[in-house]
């Protein structure tokens, strides 16, 4: 049975971008003589996982309307999404980078970090949520993000606009007062906790959550065929990209607003969506971005041991030009191997998490007994 959802050129353009962004800044780690400027703004792709979590939720929203599956269906699917190469990349990092003490386990890792890791509740403790696997605490998020979908996102959707807007002014102020409460107190964690406690409030899923909300309201309005012109798309194109570019270097505004650098990109990036939503012959749509987005989460875990082997390259004089460089050359590599991981690792286990579903659906319904 062909699969009901149609997999829309923009969306996976908007993964390609988000990952891009977060090569980017990875990259660009490894360059400490890049110039101000640039710097600045590479550092900002780390905000691309900001961009997967609105993607995810308008796409998920979409899925969720156009099968009209149960919770129980919508969990098996994701399960089978995104567990495969998840759990494959537990093993790999903890031999790859050991067990001692690093930046986000400050007493180094356990069984502890690795059980919560590999059950999917790493988010739920400072140095577990991104300790085990390098930028694990995006899969964190999500995951909680599926456990409130099949109640959250219905709700929002037969929200109304005012109802809707609302929720997410109280998201976006309550996730960030509340980190910051939070983290005010965070010398009655334990030690281990305590170093990274701060990292922890910034990365974990109330501060997220307003991303998420955003990609749910993109389907709204898509859902309920709002007359957007083509001309009126571009418009939103360039500001969202002027918005992305801009906020690098206005990094003090957060100060001002109780948005924070995630929300204010998330907003910048649902515009971006918004965009391509709507002006679908957008040169910022091409086969190759669309193709890299649909390895994107592959290439999410892959990149990160690319640069591990992958040693900087500098064959010039400019940083600027051996950044590129460098920064070409992980994308190849990564692109590359996670073509492979995404067609042998990834497809044939959502093949078989789709015919497991359907064939439940096939089970006779048995008659009650008296």
């Amino acid at each position: 049975m062909s699969d009901p959802v149609k997999r829309l050129s923009y969306i996976d353009t908007l993964r390609g971008y988000a990952i891009l962004m977060v090569i980017a800044v990875h990259t660009s780690q490894a360059f400490s003589d890049l110039p101000k400027s640039l710097a600045m703004i590479l550092n900002q792709g780390a905000r691309g996982v900001q961009l997967f979590f609105v993607t995810s939720a308008l796409t998920l929203s979409m899925s969720w309307v156009s099968r009209k599956e149960s919770a129980l269906a919508f969990y098996s699917r994701r399960f089978f999404r995104i567990a495969p190469m998840f759990w494959l990349a537990i093993p790999f990092f903890v031999w790859l980078n050991g067990t001692g003490p690093s930046l986000y386990a400050p007493d180094g890792i356990g069984i502890r970090h690795i059980a919560m890791t590999a059950m999917f509740v790493h988010g739920f403790w400072p140095d577990t949520i991104t300790s085990v696997v390098p930028g694990g605490w995006s899969v964190a998020d999500e995951v909680i993000f599926y456990a409130l979908f099949p109640v959250m996102v219905p709700a929002l959707l037969q929200a109304s606009w005012r109802s809707l807007i609302t929720v997410m002014v109280v998201a976006v102020v309550l996730g960030a007062q509340v980190s910051r409460l939070l983290d005010g107190f965070s010398d009655v964690l334990p030690a281990s906790a305590q170093g990274v406690a701060g990292e922890y409030f910034s990365l974990w899923f109330p501060r997220q959550l307003p991303c998420f909300i955003f990609g749910v309201a993109l389907f709204k309005f898509s859902a309920e065929q709002y007359k957007v012109s083509e001309s009126f798309a571009k418009s939103v194109c360039v500001l969202a990209i002027a918005l992305i570019f801009a906020f690098p270097f206005l990094e003090g505004i957060k100060y001002m607003l109780p948005l924070g650098l995630a929300t204010s990109y998330g907003i910048a990036f649902s515009l971006f969506a918004f965009s391509l939503m709507y002006w679908r012959t957008s040169p910022l749509i091409g086969n190759t971005v669309i193709w890299i987005g649909k390895v994107s989460y592959s290439a999410y875990f892959v990149h990160f041991a690319v640069l591990h082997y992958l040693p900087p390259l500098r064959p010039t004089g400019l940083p600027s030009i051996n950044f590129a460089i460098m920064y070409a050359a992980v994308i190849i590599s990564t692109v590359s191997i996670s073509s492979i991981t995404y067609l042998f690792v990834e497809m044939p286990m959502i093949r078989l998490g789709s015919r497991i579903i359907e064939s439940r659906r096939s089970l006779p319904i048995q008659p009650a007994e008296a």
